[in-house]
């Protein structure tokens, strides 16, 4: 007769478990600081002279969308570049719902989830993996060149400016397929991933990056736009605004348990224009462009999805 069955053993509990748990600790103890910050600002933020100027609102929302609409492109063009078929329409609704997952804790759901979709649209996991590689050591890089070449005309200095531009071809080279090719499988290894596949052409890569550096560059206007709309500043901290948007985002990927940065990439953009608005008011603004640039997300998301299904509609008709 046999005894009763034995407990099942136990197990250590998965570390994306505590990962979650420490980003969602983290989102609500950022959250904190910093509206316990404005709340000990809040004298200065309520007697600054806020007026919405309505003109370049609108050409901030149009930049922005433009932004969006320029990193869908990109992705429709990685997936070509590694020999990919897919629609403009197809491939800029699956990167704009991808993207909605990165508000999760847990940033790995935006990777999984534009997997998933394209493996349901017949296209390999393997390739479209290599392509996402791609999309975030690009969108990195080219943040960083653009860091670079406008760090002189924010903050001129003879030694930083010097670095900065000889920082450029640097990161020119680590894009080269030999190189890309072997840091990228050390950091997928770390990971307990497969190396790449494949990799892009050199030609290619350089155009991508040469993309990227334009969509930044736009997504910097809009956000000084913004700044414009909402507190007056003018063309004097075009270039500082810029700069800390780019730079924002490298910081936000760098502290990758804050989910989409948030925290992070406020008080990098609060503290760019620290020196030219009122602390509160500087991390005030930066906190509305936040709530700015996620309505204009989900308005383009939305979007994208409709002209798929409408398109895919009448297809089915035909």
């Amino acid at each position: 007769m046999s005894g009763p069955p034995s407990p099942p053993p136990r197990t250590r509990p998965r570390l994306g478990g505590w990962l979650r748990l420490v980003q969602t600790l983290a989102v609500v103890a950022i959250s904190y600081f910093i509206v316990a910050y404005l709340v000990h600002s809040w004298d200065r933020v309520h007697d600054y002279p806020w007026r919405l100027r309505w003109l370049p609102l609108a050409c901030s929302l149009l930049a922005f969308l433009l932004f969006y609409v320029m990193n869908a492109v990109a992705w429709w063009l990685l997936l070509r570049g590694f020999g990919l078929r897919s629609s403009s329409r197809r491939a800029a609704a699956t990167w704009g719902k991808s993207i909605l997952a990165r508000y999760l804790p847990g940033n790995v759901f935006m990777f999984l989830g534009r997997a998933w979709m394209s493996h349901t649209q017949g296209l390999d996991v393997k390739r479209v993996s290599a392509a996402m590689v791609y999309e975030q050591a690009l969108g990195v890089g080219s943040a960083l060149v653009t860091v670079a070449i406008l760090f002189p005309f924010w903050h001129y200095a003879s030694p930083a400016a010097a670095w900065s531009l000889l920082a450029v071809p640097l990161l020119v080279a680590l894009m080269h397929p030999r190189v890309f090719a072997r840091l990228s499988a050390r950091v997928l290894r770390l990971l307990g991933r497969e190396p790449l596949a494949e990799v892009m052409r050199f030609r290619a890569v350089l155009a991508l990056l040469c993309y990227y550096v334009a969509a930044w560059l736009v997504a910097g206007l809009a956000s000084w736009l913004f700044v414009v709309a909402v507190t007056g500043a003018r063309a004097g901290v075009l270039a500082a605004v810029v700069v800390a948007f780019a730079f924002a985002y490298v910081v936000g990927m760098a502290a990758f348990v804050f989910p989409s940065g948030i925290g992070v990439r406020e008080a990098v953009l609060a503290a760019a224009l620290a020196s030219r608005l009122p602390g509160g008011v500087a991390l005030a603004w930066a906190v509305l462009l936040r709530l700015w640039q996620t309505v204009i997300e989900l308005l383009f998301v939305g979007f994208a999805v409709m002209v798929d299904q409408w398109r895919r509609r009448g297809d089915e008709t035909e």
